[in-house]
């Protein structure tokens, strides 16, 4: 009986282990992975450095691991804030530009005018 019984025991955990083996291959769809620092904002990343700050003040955090970790999240501040600068500066300049252009034009409409104004004369 008890040969029987460690038989039974014996192929059911060959059964366990062989049984994925035998399944046919199941194609996995790929996953996209989305990063998270697509999506932050200056709000996100003062919050985060505020974090920081209590956590160090409660000592939950080394010396090191808070002046890393600062140091690191004060760069991607600055470097938010010039990308925000650099994308405010172009808008700025295309808008000069456009102004520039009216005024050119404008002042080429008004020569324009008082030539043919002198022409009559």
């Amino acid at each position: 009986m008890a040969y029987i019984v460690a038989l039974l025991i014996t192929a059911f955990c060959l059964y366990l282990v062989i049984s994925p083996l035998l399944r046919p291959k199941v194609e996995m769809e790929a996953v996209t992975i989305v990063d998270d620092m697509d999506d932050i904002s200056l709000k996100n990343i003062y919050a985060t450095l505020n974090e920081l700050e209590m956590d160090y003040h409660m000592q939950k955090l080394s010396d090191e691991d808070y002046t890393r970790l600062k140091v690191e999240y004060e760069k991607l501040a600055a470097e938010y804030i010039s990308k925000e600068n650099r994308e405010k500066t172009k808008v700025t300049i295309n808008q000069n530009d456009n102004l520039v252009k009216d005024i050119e034009a404008e002042i080429e409409e008004e020569l324009a005018k008082l030539r043919k104004e002198r022409r009559e004369e």
